[in-house]
């Protein structure tokens, strides 16, 4: 894994990037993978970016949405989307390695950056219980292709859960069960394409300790948060990211 990562200032400046992102995460339930990747693209292959958060994202996801309490709830109301991402994820995995995704990134940003400030410019914009189950899979397949090509999911399911009106606790604890039931067939795609072997994963098994550390520091920032306040942060954190996104694919 290059070098295993070259140099020890190097590896603090990884270690930062996952901390931080770790702390977006724990703040407003996404942005582990897109923070970080954002922040070590310009000195890592992005490919072995992606490869270095496969780790982190299980994980986080797993401390998320157990300690939610809502996970059997969240299963029960969202499996028509969980099955469509989980099965997407692996297509996304295979698009990773056979071309270049930043078209797909610009794209995604572009449709981050409006359904975003279309939730800050009509805060009372809602999706009804029909419109929930039709919109849930196209999400879902949505969601797991960007998920498989850059483990860039957040946006597209952190919109269609704001839509749903979810409190700050269930949005949550509904995004880290999705994103988890998406982590497994990721992290078996990576290694199934060659992207993710023994040095990769060992190295992205280190790189949990930094980023739960952020996790827990952002977890800490969110409850003193009030809802309005939370999702107002969470429509910002997502409008910047999908401008990342945007700027990303332009380069």
């Amino acid at each position: 894994m290059e070098s295993l990562l070259a140099t020890p200032t190097l590896i603090i400046f990884i270690a930062i990037a996952l901390f931080l992102g770790g702390a977006v995460k724990g703040m407003v339930g996404v942005g582990l993978p897109l923070v970080v990747i954002s922040l070590l693209g310009s000195l890592l292959d992005p490919r072995l970016a992606v490869a270095l958060v496969a780790m982190p994202v299980i994980v986080s996801n797993v401390w998320q949405s157990v300690r939610s309490g809502i996970l059997f709830s969240a299963m029960r109301r969202f499996w028509p989307l969980i099955l469509a991402f989980s099965l997407s994820t692996w297509l996304g995995a295979r698009i990773l390695v056979s071309m270049d995704p930043s078209v797909m990134l610009g794209l995604l940003g572009t449709m981050v950056v409006l359904f975003s400030l279309l939730g800050l410019l009509q805060p009372d914009f809602r999706l009804s219980t029909r419109q929930e189950r039709l919109a849930g899979p196209g999400v879902g397949i949505v969601a797991g292709v960007f998920n498989g090509v850059s483990t860039v999911n957040g946006p597209p399911l952190a919109i269609y859960l704001v839509s749903l009106g979810l409190e700050k606790e269930a949005f949550i604890g509904s995004y880290g069960l999705i994103a988890l039931c998406g982590s497994f067939p990721l992290l078996v795609s990576y290694m199934s394409v060659g992207l993710l072997g023994p040095t990769e994963l060992a190295v992205s098994t280190i790189a949990v300790a930094p980023a739960i550390a952020g996790v827990a520091v952002g977890e800490r920032m969110r409850h003193r948060i009030n809802p309005t306040s939370f999702r107002l942060m969470l429509l910002v954190v997502l409008v910047a990211l999908g401008l990342n996104l945007i700027r990303r694919g332009l380069l």
